[in-house]
């Protein structure tokens, strides 16, 4: 990783990596939030209206999409933990929570991994809330990245989350198809850190009720990740429930973030 640039402060090229949401020097938590394959900071948008003014909510930009847009894609999912954690560690200068959705899961994953090799960073970092993903030691049999055009985008309308437009526009499509294409071979072909020793921290697992993509025996196995609490939250909704349900989910990220920050270190 990289050198750290000061607690609180977020300055330097890893600044491209993080979006502040919503300035708040008050507050006495952070949230970071990371999307899904094919999303961006913006999915996270809205976050700040839902939660309480004591916690401050940051989204990771992965490369090549939004104000990243000219820079080329990732090689490996390993490749954006490893910037992710790097622009994230200034932060860390209070209790803070890490959220990923779908394979912003397996990112958030491997970033605590990154980030909690330095035990100096262990008391700052609360909890892990895993939204949408299976454990990363559960087995993932089917390649969707290699999918024909047709059947990819018949497994993108099931998941759900995709803008109709943008699949039935040909130029918007063109644009879209090879951005979420990559991200899943990404997240399909990653070879996750073992899951031994367990991390040092509370987890959540959120996960909706009509998610066509996790099974809950699959989530459930994110107990086997944690020597912290755990507990398995199940909210109405597809695979992008936060979406729909944002107050539900915000919600219980606060009320589990509480908890663990206020937790003696």
């Amino acid at each position: 990783m990289g050198a750290v640039h000061g607690q609180g402060t977020h300055a330097g090229p890893e600044a491209a990596w993080l979006r502040p949401l919503e300035a708040r020097p008050d507050a006495t938590s952070r949230l970071i939030l990371l999307p899904h394959a094919g999303g961006s900071a913006g999915f996270f948008r809205d976050w700040p209206k839902a939660l309480p003014p004591d916690i401050e909510a940051w989204a990771v930009q992965y490369p090549g999409r939004e104000r990243r847009i000219k820079e080329p894609p990732a090689r490996s999912l390993d490749e954006l933990a490893r910037g992710a954690a790097d622009a994230i560690a200034p932060l860390l200068d209070r209790p803070t929570a890490v959220l990923g959705h779908s394979m912003g899961a397996t990112i958030g994953y491997e970033v605590l991994r990154l980030l909690l090799a330095d035990p100096g960073h262990a008391r700052a970092l609360v909890h892990f809330f895993a939204s949408a993903r299976q454990a990363p030691h559960h087995p993932r049999d089917r390649q969707v990245h290699l999918l024909p055009e047709e059947e990819f985008l018949e497994v993108l309308r099931r998941h759900g989350g995709v803008n109709a437009e943008v699949l039935a526009e040909p130029d918007l499509r063109d644009l879209f198809l090879p951005i979420v294409r990559a991200d899943y071979r990404l997240a399909e072909t990653h070879v996750p850190t073992p899951v031994s020793p367990p991390l040092p921290l509370d987890l959540t697992v959120l996960t909706g009720t009509a998610d066509l993509a996790v099974e809950p025996a699959a989530a459930a196995r994110w107990a086997d990740v944690t020597a912290g609490s755990f507990h398995h939250e199940v909210l109405p909704g597809d695979h992008f429930f936060p979406a729909a349900q944002l107050p539900a989910v915000a919600s219980v990220v606060t009320r589990r973030l509480r908890v663990s920050a206020a937790r003696p270190g």
